[in-house]
């Protein structure tokens, strides 16, 4: 940002200037919903790093905060701190009806400042409750009209959401003096949890400003924006099921996906409209068979949604700017054929032999026998083409592949062991410790002593 002075001759110069201090404010709105349960109910045991207002519509709950028990009556207000575990049943023999917001606000002065708010339980009465209740209730009605692209209806909800925390905060400066004396400013105490739903959230930004900005083409991208990867897949689930965008499945199916299909990476997880837009970050060596894994995932919510899920593969990429037309990728074969302009990529990122052939070395990179023409001989397929064929598509040479993957091993080894420098060698599929030596050093750019000095 440029700042221009008046001290040009033709405005008189300023005499007295004063200048408030920088800040930022923001905040997120996660999981809010409302639900009538029947009697019996329970929600297991758990905690998560954000804040909860828990308003009781109808009916009686019993919840238990760190180890106390509170009593709801229909009117009755419950906030639950950031990090405090709790758990809930419906308390009655008659079904209940309750709703819950989540929120974080990620300013130092104001998490603290609520986060000192020691009360659980504020009853119908109370005056906070009288002040929350029209702009809750309000959220609720606009919970139950059915979503879509409505730009109102977007700006209803974080007007409201402010007001929610106007009423908060106003509470927060009447129970404490709102700058406690302390040195510095005070910083809050951000749980781990915490740090670690803010980054997944900023990832997911990075990932939906890459798939929908086309000039992220045109610019050479800075991929320390994103976690470190070799291979980045896109896939989308379209559904059409419009009672699903309104109940609380829609975070289950994105805890699913980006909990349960760890084993692939780091998933990001995007919402658009009746589409989740999922990018898939591994590090592997190996590019990971994503189909097969999608495949089955996709039947597994498919029978526990109870309605069909459609599918877009985009294709894998070792490059981020690719991001964008897999993605585009994944919308045209769910026959959506805007954009065109992008050229379509290949459905597969590396064929079915070379893919073959990684998966090979990444579980047989032991044996000290393998070669090019050993791996060849098993597909069915020429030394030289093969060779060919690993350098085209995945940018390196077969005993650059084999290589890395004999280090990253012989270093997990000289961490996690303690074998003799020897011993890792032969380990990797190396009986020459001299020439295992010269590539450790040549790989890592120290010798493998001098690196198992460095930890220990």
């Amino acid at each position: 940002m440029t700042w221009q002075s008046n001290r040009d001759g033709e405005l008189p110069e300023v005499k007295r200037e004063m200048a408030l201090e920088n800040f930022r404010l923001a905040f997120q709105l996660v999981g809010t919903h409302w639900r009538t349960v029947d009697k019996g109910w329970s929600y297991f045991e758990h905690q998560h790093p954000l804040l909860e207002l828990n308003l009781v519509l109808q009916g009686r709950q019993l919840t238990t905060v760190s180890g106390v028990e509170y009593v709801q009556q229909a009117g009755d207000l419950l906030l639950i701190r950031p990090d405090e575990v709790h758990h809930s049943r419906n308390a009655a023999d008659e079904p209940m009806t309750y709703f819950a917001l989540h929120l974080d606000v990620d300013d130092p002065d104001l998490y603290y400042l609520l986060g000192r708010i020691e009360q659980h339980l504020f009853d119908a009465g109370s005056t906070i409750v009288q002040q929350l209740m029209p702009h809750m209730e309000e959220l609720m009605e606009i919970c139950s009209i059915e979503p879509g692209n409505d730009i109102v209806r977007r700006i209803d909800i974080r007007v409201k959401i402010m007001q929610i925390l106007l009423i908060l905060t106003m509470e927060a400066r009447s129970l404490t003096q709102p700058h406690p004396r302390r040195s510095g400013r005070p910083q809050g105490e951000y749980s781990l949890l915490l740090l670690r739903h803010r980054e997944q959230i900023s990832l997911e930004k990075k990932v939906q400003t890459l798939f929908s900005e086309p000039f992220m083409r045109d610019v050479q991208l800075d991929e320390a924006t994103l976690p470190s990867f070799r291979w980045a897949g896109v896939f989308t689930l379209q559904i059409e099921e419009k009672s699903f965008w309104q109940s609380t499945d829609r975070f289950w199916v994105k805890e699913q996906l980006t909990e349960n299909m760890k084993e692939l990476g780091t998933i990001v997880v995007v919402e658009d409209g009746t589409f989740m837009n999922v990018a898939v970050l591994t590090s592997r060596h190996t590019v990971p068979n994503m189909e097969e894994i999608v495949l089955k995932k996709k039947r597994e919510l498919e029978e526990r949604l109870g309605f069909p899920i459609k599918l877009g593969f985009g294709g894998m990429t070792a490059v981020v700017s690719e991001l964008r037309s897999l993605y585009k990728n994944s919308l045209r074969q769910l026959g959506h054929t805007e954009a065109t302009d992008e050229p379509m990529l290949r459905y597969e990122f590396v064929s079915r032999i070379i893919r073959s052939a990684m998966q090979m070395i990444e579980t047989e990179y032991r044996d000290k026998d393998l070669s090019l023409a050993t791996l060849a001989k098993r597909l069915g397929v020429t030394p030289n083409y093969l060779s060919g064929q690993f350098s085209s598509q995945t940018g390196a040479t077969f005993t650059h592949h084999l290589t890395s993957i004999r280090i990253r091993q012989a270093i997990r080894l000289m961490r996690e062991t303690n074998m003799k420098i020897y011993q890792v060698g032969e380990q990797v599929g190396y009986t020459d410790h001299a020439y295992f030596s010269r590539l450790f050093k040549m790989m890592v750019g120290v010798s493998p002593a001098k690196y198992r000095l460095s930890f220990t």
